[in-house]
């Protein structure tokens, strides 16, 4: 009983800490996100009870992947705000529209999934239209207040943590490429659906490029940088390792994840499948996988041993 309740509290405490450091809009974004994650559990409930296919146009597989999508997203944000110097009304402002725009595009993506129809490219009615017009609209919205994120990860950086700041930094670059990636799965699937090829938009895989190429890979491959790389920020900080090694695994895995990426939007745009890799293309990935994954296996041996050393009472010799 006592060596649980002396594990239990700091979690508790460090939970709390990183709470209260939070703003109040970097908050209410938080909770955002969390609100995002429940109905993501939720909507993976009623599609394990429904029965349905989880591929396709009119799918639970949408609320449920865009509620973790959004949630993860929010959240990481939320916490990438502490590590900016932002005014209040600065801060107020872009997370105040970030958060309601995440929730007007989960809610509408939601509905459109309990009414059992599409979404995306759904114009057969003129709600439907009405919809889908609005879920462009707040994904412009999203991506102005992402873009100027971006730009405040380099003019508006809080000083001191020079490894967490280029992680932080690099995740943004990629989060915004991946606005650029959706906006063209956009020019892509409105022209096929107008000239009445839907299958090319409706199908089991969503927008298609050519034979075989799948959009929303690489789409969802760069939206999510934002959470891997700033992880190993905030991982090598919790080492004792040098600046530069520290800087170098951060490096090391944001070029991994580019190259990554820069394999899934060449499978894609070239009309080919996602796992269809030429040697070439194979060796390239499996290269990138290699750059994020051994800087984040190095470092969690690292902390570790460094908390057996605290925990047996020797003090952490620094490893560069």
């Amino acid at each position: 009983m006592p060596t649980a309740t002396v594990n239990q509290r700091p979690r508790t405490s460090f939970l709390l800490r990183n709470w209260q450091h939070l703003s109040a809009p970097a908050k209410v974004l938080a909770a955002v996100g969390l609100i995002m994650a429940v109905s993501a559990v939720f909507h993976t409930v009623v599609f394990l009870q429904s029965g349905t296919a989880w591929e396709g146009p009119v799918s639970w597989r949408k609320p449920i992947t865009f509620g973790l999508s959004l949630a993860l997203t929010a959240i990481t944000l939320a916490l990438i705000e502490s590590c900016l110097r932002l005014r209040p009304l600065t801060s107020w402002l872009l997370l105040g529209i970030l958060s309601a725009a995440f929730v007007v595009e989960a809610a509408l993506v939601t509905m459109q999934a309990w009414r059992g129809v599409p979404s995306h490219f759904n114009t057969a009615t003129p709600f439907d239209a009405m919809v889908f017009s609005a879920m462009g609209m707040t994904v412009m919205v999203i991506v102005v207040v992402i873009v100027s994120l971006a730009i405040l990860s380099f003019t508006s950086a809080k000083p001191g943590a020079p490894d967490l700041t280029l992680s932080v930094r690099a995740g943004m670059v990629l989060l915004v490429a991946g606005q650029v990636l959706g906006a063209a799965i956009i020019g892509v699937g409105e022209p096929a659906v107008l000239s009445g090829n839907e299958a090319a938009v409706f199908g089991p895989e969503g927008v298609v490029l050519g034979a075989a190429g799948i959009l929303k890979s690489p789409h969802g491959i760069a939206l999510h940088a934002i959470q891997v790389l700033p992880l190993l920020g905030w991982l090598v900080q919790r080492s004792s390792w040098s600046d530069v090694r520290r800087r170098h695994a951060v490096w090391s895995a944001g070029i991994g994840y580019s190259l990554v990426l820069a394999v899934s939007v060449f499978q894609a745009y070239t009309g080919q499948a996602q796992f269809a890799l030429s040697i070439g293309t194979l060796a390239a990935a499996l290269a990138g996988v290699l750059l994020v994954a051994k800087p984040y296996a190095e470092a969690g041996v690292q902390v570790l041993r460094e908390r057996k050393d605290v925990a047996a009472g020797q003090r952490p010799r620094p490893r560069s």
